[in-house]
């Protein structure tokens, strides 16, 4: 009923669990595609780039500024990952779809996050690097790692996180790094995801999703990224947090929160739009809300689009779906 007449074989996202190790190692293996410069150089133009991995990262370390704390937060990341699956496919023959991570699963598990499946060097990202002293300025609990991921298919040198930290869009390659806290990570539960569910509008979803930027409010956004990145991770960096391939199973969690909350009341939710222009303006003294017709683009990796082109996940610009 919902589907566009263009979009007539959507894309199945799977959790990463339910993947088998072949489609776990086919994925990993177009990631490292993506960020081989014989093999997927940079398109964007942005200087200091050298490969369409870094592209991607460049791109949302230029709009970080404008993306977060905003109504269009969960949108154009949705736009974003779409774009990056694309690539995946496009560029480096991958046949699979993006795959989701759902944290709730390892956080009720009881397990420890070393021996979570998404965290397997064979059929994984690479777990978590050695501890290592440093600053930490926002003060994460329970720190545990800050080195380099040892092993895996993101260990040093097979994988380079080439820009930042920070801003920067210097070509700096260096080890990927992760810095576990299991307090911040616990906070990716049933309980918080339902918190951020149970809303009627839009704008209120996209606020509970994001929620305060502070280590004392737990948010799900947040769990994933500090739970991973730390203090000293490259997860925790605000700008450069996808030079960590688990930015992206990560965010497709993200978005498959915002579709089954849209699909519990598809009809009126299905366009159901709101939430500030201007970070943090929720009572819009600086600008407007966002409006369908609000334009999000990435420069040269994809067209602009409006957001109304990307509420139905299954409309003339995006095709795919979840399962489970």
């Amino acid at each position: 009923m919902y589907a566009s007449p263009r979009c007539t074989k959507p894309l199945i996202r799977k959790e990463w669990r339910t993947l088998s190790v072949d489609e776990r190692q086919s994925y990993t293996k177009a990631v490292l595609c993506l960020g081989n410069r014989q093999k997927a150089a940079s398109i964007s133009g942005i200087p200091g780039l050298r490969t369409r991995y870094d592209d991607f990262q460049g791109v949302h370390s230029i709009q970080t500024p404008y993306i977060h704390w905003v109504g269009h937060f969960i949108l154009w990341h949705r736009y974003y990952i779409a774009a990056y699956e694309a690539a995946l496919r496009e560029v480096c023959g991958y046949r699979g779809a993006q795959p989701y991570w759902n944290w709730t699963i390892d956080n009720a598990s009881g397990r420890d996050m070393i021996d979570w499946p998404v965290f397997n060097n064979h059929s994984g990202f690479g777990g978590n690097g050695p501890y290592v002293d440093g600053e930490n300025l926002f003060g994460i609990p329970e720190r545990r790692g800050g080195g380099c991921v040892p092993r895996g298919p993101f260990a040093y040198p097979s994988w380079t996180v080439n820009l930042g930290p920070g801003a920067s869009l210097a070509y700096n390659p260096r080890c990927l790094k992760r810095d576990f806290s299991r307090p911040i990570m616990e906070w990716a539960t049933n309980e918080l995801v339902n918190w951020v569910m149970n809303v009627s509008r839009y704008e209120d979803f996209a606020y509970r999703l994001e929620n305060v930027p502070v280590f004392t409010v737990p948010n799900v956004h947040g769990a994933g990224h500090f739970g991973v990145g730390g203090a000293l991770g490259d997860l925790g960096d605000v700008y450069a947090s996808p030079g960590d391939p688990l930015f992206y199973i990560h965010h497709s969690t993200l978005d498959r929160m915002l579709w089954r909350w849209q699909q519990r009341d598809l009809p009126r939710r299905l366009f159901d739009i709101g939430g500030p222009t201007i970070p943090f303006d929720y009572q819009n003294l600086q600008g407007p809300n966002i409006t369908l017709g609000f334009q999000i683009g990435l420069g040269d990796l994809a067209p602009t689009v409006t957001l109304g082109e990307i509420m139905n996940l299954q409309g003339d610009i995006l095709c795919y779906d979840y399962e489970g």
